[in-house]
């Protein structure tokens, strides 16, 4: 029961009645829930001030207040944020991701519950990424729920037991997040690196090492990280190597364990030819996978071939792409040209080249008339910086550079030239896919994109850097938190694609606030009211509508 206010136009006036009515649900309506009016109590404007006064003292009488002392002013204590952290927290029970971690025995013999913890550590990722003791400052602002604040130790624990049923964890995930009952025929490869800040070691043989770093930091120890990824950009599985792994000898792994933990059978591997080496293809073949690869169009034996070939049945006066294939025997290579972009990089390679003709000039006419002042430019010197300026700018392989009798000479090499105008617009792939047109493998190879849209997501807004952990075990874990995260964001990214991006939802959804309101000596919780944007972006997601009071 409570007390509405209806308003009614009549004329130019509006008038304000006020009623009690109480809620019910009406069995012959299929118990939907109606309002009936117990009592009209008149319009606001004809009771009057001293009226509505009355009618509260008397209520409060019948509940019992003693109504010499004044009511007291409601008191706004503590305000948390809390609709961003529903929204993940609902995200993540609708996934039934807790569920999947207990089947995996995350739980195991714990007196607390592990995958609870797991579940606090990704949606903190999520919506305001840092270390474990920062979570526990982060709980302190945001209303969590009415648990008990776990410790640091209680997260570290779970984190243990998240990386102990990772083999059994991540296909039971999987099956959670792929859309329906649609076979999954086509996976993404990729991999990158992360690198550490600190130096120090628990065990001598660490797996963080120095190696080719995908953060152009080589000064830093760093691991590997291997991920494979569905069409719709969300993550299957991944994996932890140490951090010297050559790209090409981490696929012989990958491949064994796709075969092994998801029982994919009939597959296509996507994936850069810099990482399938001729070794890794023909394991692919004779694990009876198929591939789709890209060919680097340069130093490559196969890319003179086939577009020596097909580069000239290439229309290049219509702004159309098109796409030309050339069968053998157990697979097919796919040209795919597009004037447009062809043009696009043939006025960038031009101006670039034209810029770097006028630079060299200079530092060959002061190599031969030195200025009065400073110190005069040597052979070698010269000849090192424009080599330095040239790879710098990747023109190194156009141009022609000898140091010879004390001499510079530059020249461009005019079959490279020749070569770089044959290629422009021009993309080459490799597949034993027969089914597929040629348009269809090109699309699918540009997917790998999303891959990297992945990688970027999880280092720049789900901070997988810097890593505060140490120990292998606890670092596989950490990574294994953030790649959770990144499952769930990928998802939510997939169910808003036109309506809002994930981070931009995460601060909209922040301003939702809880705060404790104590009347009459009694504190509740109430929720601030969503707007209309907030509204449409939890009911894209699926989640449950917010509570008015908690």
């Amino acid at each position: 029961m409570f007390i509405r206010t209806l308003k009614q136009k009549r004329g130019e006036k509006i008038y304000r009645h006020v009623q009690i009515v109480e809620s019910f649900r009406d069995p012959a309506k299929g118990n939907a829930p109606r309002t009936r009016i117990l009592a009209n109590l008149g319009t606001v404007e004809g009771l009057g001030e001293t009226r509505i006064e009355q009618l509260i003292v008397g209520l409060r009488r019948a509940k019992g207040e003693d109504v010499s002392v004044p009511a007291a002013a409601p008191t706004l204590g503590t305000v948390e944020d809390f609709g961003h952290v529903h929204a993940v927290r609902s995200v993540w029970d609708r996934l039934g991701l807790s569920e999947a971690l207990v089947s995996a025995g995350i739980n195991g013999e714990a007196a607390f519950s592990p995958a609870e913890m797991i579940r606090m550590l990704v949606v903190n990722r999520i919506c305001e990424p840092g270390s474990k003791l920062a979570l526990l400052d982060w709980l302190d602002s945001v209303h969590y729920g009415d648990g008990e604040k776990p410790s640091y130790h209680q997260l570290l624990r779970a984190m243990d037991h998240l990386i102990d049923c990772k083999g059994k964890a991540e296909p039971l995930i999987a099956k959670r997040l792929l859309p329906g009952d649609t076979p999954l025929d086509l996976v993404f490869y990729d991999i990158t690196s992360t690198y550490f800040e600190g130096d120090r070691s628990l065990i001598e043989d660490d797996f963080r090492r120095n190696g080719y770093s995908r953060d152009k930091r080589p000064d830093k120890r760093q691991v590997v990280i291997g991920m494979v990824m569905t069409p719709e950009g969300i993550p299957l599985c991944h994996h932890v190597f140490p951090g010297n792994t050559p790209d090409k000898t981490t696929v012989t792994d990958v491949v064994k364990d796709l075969k092994e933990r998801f029982a994919l059978r009939r597959i296509v591997f996507v994936g850069d030819r810099g990482m399938l080496s001729d070794l890794n293809l023909e394991g692919l073949i004779d694990e009876q996978l198929g591939f789709i690869v890209a060919h680097p169009l340069r130093r490559n034996h196969h890319a003179k071939e086939v577009i020596g070939s097909l580069g000239l049945k290439f229309d290049r006066d219509i702004m159309k792409e098109q796409f030309l294939e050339e069968k053998r025997q157990a697979f097919r290579f796919v040209v795919a040209y597009s004037p447009k972009i062809a043009r696009e990089v043939k006025a960038g390679r031009d101006e670039r080249l034209k810029k770097a003709d006028a630079w060299i000039e200079e530092q060959l006419q002061k190599l031969v008339f030195p200025a009065a002042r400073g110190r005069k430019p040597t052979p070698q010197g010269t000849y090192d910086r424009i080599r330095d300026y040239l790879r710098d700018r990747n023109l190194l392989g156009l141009y022609d550079v000898a140091l010879a009798n004390g001499s510079v000479h530059v020249s461009k090499d005019r079959s490279a030239l020749l070569w770089e105008s044959k290629i422009d617009g021009m993309l080459m792939v490799e597949t034993t896919d027969t089914l597929l047109s040629p348009e269809e493998v090109i699309h699918r190879y540009k997917e790998l994109a999303e891959i990297e849209r992945g990688w970027r997501c999880l280092k720049s807004t789900l901070l997988l850097r810097p890593v505060y952990h140490w120990t292998e075990r606890r670092i596989r874990a950490h990574i294994f938190v953030c790649v959770l995260a990144l499952q769930v964001e990928r998802w939510m990214r997939r169910k808003m694609k036109d309506v809002s991006s994930v981070p931009k939802a995460i601060r909209s959804l922040q301003r939702i606030k809880v705060g404790e309101i104590e009347v009459g000596g009694k504190t509740t919780r109430a929720v601030s009211r969503s707007l209309p944007d907030q509204k449409a972006l939890l009911e894209t997601l699926g989640v449950p509508p917010l509570p008015a009071m908690i």
